[in-house]
Order: C-alpha cells, then structure tokens, then sequence
C-alpha cells in the first residue's frame, strides 16, 4: 500500500487550492482522489486547512481518520516503514482511477509518473520513501515543489504511466473550467445506453451544473425524478393520444433528471448504499407502472390481466439484474442479449410505438401490451436460464 503526501507544486497553487471546481474545492478532490486510490496515510500541509476541508472531513469519516496534518512548525517525520508515496498537487484534478495507475501493475522499485503531469507543473508520482522524507519540511512549509519532482522524474528517469481517468493542472481561471469540463466528460457510467449517452447526459449535465452550488442532496433529486415518473405513469395510464405524449415527454424528463442524481453524487462524493438503493427503487417503480399504464390503455379484463403480468416481469427483470450481474456476461452471445434485452434504448421504443398506436391504430395496443408481459417474462426467465446453464457447465 502507498501513502499520500498533498503537495503545492508551484506558488499560484496555494490560492488555486481552495477554488471550487464542480461543487468540491481542488483541495477536497485531492484528499479524497488519494484514499480512494488506496492511500492508507494522507498527509495535507495545515496551511491548506479550510472551512471546505472540514465540512469534507466531517461528512467522511474513513476519510478524516486516514489524513495527518502537516504542522510547519512541528512537521515530524514521514512513518519509516519504507512504504512508497503518491504526491499528489492539490492544484490539479486527477481522479482516483489516474493514481491507481500509478500503483497497479506494481511499478519498478524507482516508482513512476503520470503522463504529462511534468510538463503541465503538476507533477504526480510515485516515488520511494527517501523521497518524502527529504521533502518532508519543504512539503509542511507549503514550498512549492513542483520543480523539484519534475527533476526527480528526470534524474530517476522514472515509468510513465497514461492516466486512464481524469488529469488536469490548474493554473489560472481557464484552467478551472478546463478542469470542469473534464470531470463532466467522464461522469457518465458503463452502463449508460444510446439514448442515455445522446440525450439524457446532454441535458443532465445543465441541471447538475446547477445543483453542484446549491446545498441541493442526490437523494432530493432522486424523489424529484419519482414526482415526474408518477406524473408519467399517471399520463399513461388509461392514456389518451395526447396524455400518451405527455406521458413521454414526462418519462424523458424523469430519466435526465435520474441521470443528474448520479452526477451530483459522484462529483460531490456524496454516493452512499441508501442512495444507490433509492435509485434503483425509483426507476424500477416507474418502468412497472409505465408499462401497467400501457397494458391498461388497451381495455378489458383481458388488458388488465397483462398489464399485472407486464409490471411483475418488468419487477423480476429488475430485481435479478441487480443482485445477480456477475451471471450476465456480456462477452457472451446470451450475455450479450439479455443486456440488450434489459436497456432503456428499447423501452424507448415500446413507448414510441404505445404512442403511435394510440394516435393512428388503437387496435394494436392489445397485441403490444402482450408482446410487452412475453418480454418482460423473457429477461428474468432467460438471466434463470443463464444462470442455470452457467453453473452446470461450472462457468464455462
């Protein structure tokens, strides 16, 4: 395991520190960049100690119990257990996924540098213990060190390793914004389909560009999302061909503004269990009541027993998707059609084609309301079959 020392890299940094960048000041990125990258120790100048870094600490206490203050008039010495260190600027965005790279695959004894990182001032590396403890006194004074890592990189002519996340030096107020603009460019998720990436980022990122400076949670933004998908669901139950509009235009509205939840977590490090279950149970609780809605519209008992059927399905589906994703694997033909079974791209066009039956052939809505409760049932039935089949060829 590697420890963590914050480090200004160049005078402007010290001032740059405390500005705020997506919601976070660059100091609070850089704490929490540093522990989840695995640092076990992360060691910040006292100088650097604000308001931001308190009310971030407060909220984190794994994190508050992992960082030691550096005090320039008593600054100690670094542990002597010849562990390794990241410096990290805190006048620069790099994500916990760029340290990480810096750590795993191990790197040679002499440690290594992120790509670019010198060239930029803004130097991020991995270096040995001899290191820290000859920067030690510098680092706790909040000289700036940046030059001197740079030469190191150079002298130790050190392993350079590409930041496969987000990597930005600040320098001034351009920088700032081209550190923002970055983190937004990679705040969407793995598992954002086609619509989600051309529309529902697109529109999310102005609303979470809002909410980033107000004292707005993830969780009040997720029960926003479920007022608009009530409003939906209520559109499309028993649906007119105009409320069958609305009712999509609800629909899209509560997907972006889903998506701005999960953004404003992960830019604030506000994501939490609580959370990422409130999520899931949202979404989940507007697709079974859409797709009841639509099984309703079409009329009759008959209707009304496959709009029951529909919503079950749409709630089994959901429920092995999430405890059971290890079993779907997507490099799999099966795997790979179940995933592409269970994404929103396709319940988009469910609900294009609800609409366009209800405006121009009202007859059909019964046969899709069938075809919708067959493929609800197939996406749970098929992740058991997955299962079943994976097990008994023991994962093959």
């Amino acid at each position: 395991m590697a420890r963590a020392l914050l480090y200004l890299p160049e005078p402007a940094g010290r001032s740059l520190a405390a500005r705020s960048v997506a919601g976070r000041s660059l100091t609070v990125r850089a704490l929490v960049s540093a522990f989840r990258a695995g640092a076990t120790l992360v060691v910040i100048p006292e100088a650097l100690r604000d308001t931001a870094v308190d009310r971030a600490l407060g909220r984190m206490p794994a994190l508050a119990a992992a960082v030691r203050w550096l005090d320039p008039d008593r600054p100690d010495t670094p542990p002597a257990d010849g562990e390794p260190w990241l410096f990290v600027p805190v006048s620069a965005v790099v994500d916990a996924v760029s340290l990480r790279a810096l750590l795993t695959p191990e790197p040679p004894a002499q440690g290594a540098a992120l790509s670019g990182s010198a060239a930029a001032s803004a130097p991020v590396v991995l270096a040995p213990a001899n290191l820290a403890a000859r920067l030690w006194k510098d680092a706790a004074a909040c000289r700036p060190l940046g030059p001197e890592l740079a030469h190191h990189i150079a002298q130790a002519g050190l392993e350079s390793r590409e930041a496969p996340g987000v990597f930005a030096a600040v320098k001034d107020e351009a920088g700032l914004r081209r550190a923002e603009n970055a983190l937004y460019r990679r705040v969407g998720i793995d598992a954002d389909s086609g619509v989600d990436r051309l529309l529902h980022r697109r529109c999310s990122h102005w609303i979470t560009r809002a909410l980033v400076r107000t004292p707005v949670t993830p969780n009040q933004v997720s029960l926003l999302s479920f007022l608009i998908g009530c409003g939906s669901i209520w559109c499309f139950w028993d649906a007119s061909p105009v409320s069958a509009v609305w009712g999509l235009v609800l629909y899209t509205l509560a997907c972006v503004v889903d998506h701005s939840d999960g953004e404003l977590a992960r830019l604030t490090f506000q994501e939490s269990r609580f959370g990422a279950h409130l999520d899931w149970a949202i979404d989940n609780i507007i697709h079974a009541g859409v797709v009841f809605g639509i099984g309703l519209s079409a009329g009759g008992p008959v209707a009304i027993a496959i709009a029951i059927v529909a919503a079950v399905g749409v709630a089994l589906s959901a429920w092995f998707a999430r405890i059971l994703p290890h079993e779907i694997e997507v490099g799999e033909a099966v795997g790979g059609a179940l995933k592409d079974m269970g994404n929103r791209d396709l319940f988009y066009l469910l609900l294009l084609g609800f609409v366009l039956f209800r405006w121009t052939a009202p007859l059909l809505l019964l046969p899709l309301a069938v075809v919708v409760a067959v493929g609800s049932q197939a996406y749970w039935i098929g992740c058991v079959d997955r299962i079943r089949r994976s097990r008994a060829g023991g994962g093959s």
